[in-house]
């Protein structure tokens, strides 16, 4: 038996929203099931690590065992399940094409119970566009020893059918009720509450564009990635105020509007109606991550360098008691159904599309080269007289760096080159710079704006500006041979161009172009 590709989503919210929500959809009467299951693992947790669960469930007498695999996107997941006879967990029961050499597991002996859930579950079929869904309402508890959890959540299962009708659906339920995307698992959600551990923060992954691809689809491959990324840093700021995930949360922001502004010949509304979101999104999120690295990165050496200074002591109290506001508000846009309608609509984009309506078919290295050059022009030119640039025109250049960086990220596989690395080193070490700037200018600001007309606070927020004034004298001849020598570098796709044009002159596998390849 092949593995089932189970495509999920859920929604959570108030018990009440979400049973509303399942009643007004329509289907036949509802099926009413309780459902016990008990997760295994080993106790070094080699499953969980690699990304599987392992799952025995109990429904009217019956028992199966149950092995999924995360696919990393929040939407589909592989699963492999077989009835059970005998009382233990045989891995040996699964079916034929499961994973077993995956798993690390050399002793299922080894594996032992980790937490348990108990659900009341009713279920039905409804029809959203062309696709048949399962939808169901689960009721219950996770427990883990000691430690217990509620689920209360609307689960919705692709039975057949594209799953942008399924997603369509969900965005309907969206725009009646105010319930957010769920983006754990009961299996993810059980593994932490056994370990007394919170939800961490996801790094993105690598987009791998091809010269075959279409730019269309080149859209669809960061959407997939940006949404994989924003999906990720959710539970960890939901569940846990993490300021490393709110900082990645805003970094696949600013990569989806890079990815969006980078395409902008060939886009339409769809597109534009996106990076409206996404601006709106990284607005509401910029105090607390301001806010995070003030008092995580920029004022502990300060305070660190002044042991003896009250002042700073009350500036640090005020600066978290601002912080405290701009979480909430974090908080409250995560849960917003506007934002988590965007989010849909990014997982529709990374499954089929759709955003290009001019010059579908222009080839996508071309089209790269082209923008590419035009976001380095604007760079250069918003970087003329680089060593006289006061603090706001810096501000625009690490903008107009920003942008660069993350395009030239996108595309690098476009260019095959050694050049291609090495270039983009240098972006990330000049991006790296001018950001440490940044962060102290935006620290002074904090200090006084924090200080208001308390005089003690702004003694501390005195010695803060003088830090940062410091700081930045010190790291400007570093900041400008950087600049420099990023300027001096060659951009990788003037280089691949021109090597490209050599070898078009020479005909495809000739010797002359073979002794070329070799060099």
């Amino acid at each position: 038996m092949a593995a089932a590709l189970e495509v999920e989503l859920k929604l959570v919210g108030d018990p009440s929203e979400l049973s509303a929500a399942f009643e007004n959809l329509s289907g036949d009467p509802p099926i009413r099931q309780t459902l016990l299951s008990t997760y295994y693992d080993t106790p070094e947790g080699h499953l969980r690590r690699r990304g599987f669960a392992l799952r025995v469930r109990e429904e009217s007498g019956s028992r199966e065992l149950t092995l999924k695999q995360d696919r990393g996107d929040g939407l589909t997941r592989g699963e492999w399940t077989s009835p059970m006879d005998g009382p233990s967990v045989d891995l040996d029961i699964l079916p034929r094409h499961a994973p077993r050499d995956a798993l690390g597991i050399s002793d299922p002996a080894a594996l032992e119970p980790k937490f348990l859930t108990e659900i009341e579950r009713s279920k039905k079929e409804t029809r959203t566009g062309d696709a048949w869904v399962e939808v169901c309402l689960d009721t219950g508890r996770i427990v883990a020893g000691d430690r217990q959890e509620p689920v209360e959540e609307l689960e919705f299962e692709l039975l057949n059918g594209p799953v942008t009708d399924m997603l369509s659906g969900v965005r309907s339920v969206l725009g009646e009720r105010c319930l957010s995307i769920g983006t754990r698992s009961k299996a993810e959600r059980g593994m932490d509450l056994s370990r007394g551990a919170s939800p961490v923060a996801v790094r993105g992954t690598k987009v791998y564009l091809d010269a075959s691809d279409t730019v269309d689809r080149a859209l669809a491959k960061v959407a997939r990635a940006t949404s994989m990324q924003l999906m990720g840093n959710l539970a960890p700021i939901v569940e846990a105020s993490d300021a490393e995930g709110v900082h990645q949360l805003r970094v696949s922001l600013r990569r989806l509007r890079s990815a969006l502004l980078f395409f902008k010949d060939h886009l339409g509304s769809r597109a534009a109606e996106l990076n409206v979101e996404g601006r709106r999104a990284l607005k509401r999120l910029g105090p607390a991550r301001d806010f995070d690295v003030f008092l995580l990165e920029t004022l502990p050496p300060v305070i660190d360098a002044n042991v003896e200074e009250f002042a700073l002591l009350r500036l640090r109290k005020g600066a978290e008691d601002r912080r405290r506001p701009a979480y909430e508000d974090v908080h409250r846009l995560i849960a917003d159904p506007r934002f988590n309608r965007f989010l849909l609509d990014l997982m529709c984009v990374a499954e089929s599309g759709g955003l290009v309506v001019r010059q579908a078919d222009e080839p996508l290295t071309a089209t790269a080269t082209r923008m590419l050059a035009r976001r380095y022009r604007a760079l250069m030119k918003s970087g003329r007289s680089f060593d006289g640039l006061a603090e706001p025109q810096r501000h625009r250049v690490r903008i107009a760096l920003k942008k660069l960086r993350y395009a030239c990220e996108y595309s690098r596989t476009l260019f095959p080159d050694p050049a291609t690395g090495a270039y983009l080193r240098c972006l990330s070490e000049l991006q790296d710079d001018l950001g440490r700037m940044n962060d102290a200018a935006v620290a002074r600001w904090i200090s006084l704006d924090v200080a208001g007309d308390d005089p003690d606070i702004a003694a501390g927020a005195s010695l803060v500006g003088d830090w940062s004034g410091r700081w930045a004298r010190s790291a400007e001849p570093r900041l400008r041979k950087t600049w420099l020598k990023f300027a001096e570098t060659k951009p990788f796709w003037q280089a691949s161009e021109q090597t490209g044009a050599q070898r078009t002159a020479v005909p495809p596998h000739s010797a002359p172009e073979q002794e070329q390849r070799q060099q």
